[in-house]
């Protein structure tokens, strides 16, 4: 028996560097417990919307269908879902890959996990908790439809703003979670802020507006190579409102939320 605890011990102290590459976001409060996900019938939807990456909004109503890690590599060696694509079920069926208007076939092992995910269909918030309790958020896919018609499939990544993710659980672009280490935890951001307005323009209680104003504000810190870009921020949604900098990274090319 010690034997065998001790090999299980020499496992595990392998294979913690590769969990610290390769694990979920740590936020504050953490991500799978504020994610508002909720039934509607049989269906998971969200309680309200909220921005999972810099072009999606989620929405009530929505259809959540299943959230993934794709283990298979792509022909290049990746295992990134560059050769995923969003289009109606037939097309996901056909596992064909819109590229620049012209369809690319998928490696038949890649098309293979594809396929199995997108015929799955969750119909327990809790299975998504768990994935986002699990998997590493930044290769985190989700699979959703945008009403009742399940033909209409849409696969988006996961990624945030330099830290944040937001909603609007009350009508007004809200801070639901804030990145441990992040810019935004260094700016001094906590769960609750209400964001008023980034880089000196109104959110207008807009979620794309907001991802409007974050890129707009970012890509002039980045032309103007200022260290930082300014966020008015209302603690806990009550009182008045504060300016507060956001720290820009020393460099952006190539970075996650470059070009967005």
């Amino acid at each position: 028996m010690f034997i065998r605890l001790c090999f299980l011990f020499a496992i595990l102290s392998l294979l913690a560097p590769l969990r610290a590459q390769n694990q979920p976001i740590h936020m504050t409060p953490e991500f799978a417990l504020t994610f508002p996900v909720t039934n509607a019938g049989k269906d998971v939807t969200v309680k309200y919307p909220v921005l999972i990456n810099p072009t999606t909004v989620l929405k009530p109503g929505m259809v959540l269908r299943v959230m993934y890690v794709l283990t298979t590599a792509n022909m290049d060696g990746s295992s990134d879902l560059i050769l995923a694509h969003k289009g109606n079920m037939d097309q996901a069926y056909a596992r064909g890959a819109a590229a620049n208007g012209e369809q690319q076939k998928l490696p038949p092992e890649v098309a293979h996990e594809l396929e199995g995910y997108r015929r799955t269909v969750w119909e327990i918030p809790n299975n998504f908790v768990l994935a986002m309790a699990q998997l590493p958020t930044d290769s985190m896919h989700l699979i959703f439809c945008p009403g009742k018609d399940n033909r209409d499939l849409h696969d988006e990544r996961f990624s945030f703003f330099d830290g944040l993710f937001v909603g609007l659980p009350d009508g007004k672009v809200t801070v639901i979670a804030v990145e441990k280490e992040s810019k935004a935890e260094e700016a001094g951001i906590k769960a609750g802020d209400e964001i008023v307005s980034v880089g000196g323009v109104s959110t207008q209680n807009d979620l794309a507006t907001f991802a409007a104003d974050y890129a707009r504000a970012k890509n002039i810190a980045t032309d103007n190579e200022v260290s930082s870009y300014p966020m008015t921020i209302r603690p806990q949604g009550q009182g008045d409102a504060r300016q507060i900098n956001i720290p820009m990274p020393p460099k952006l090319k190539g970075g996650l939320m470059d070009g967005f």
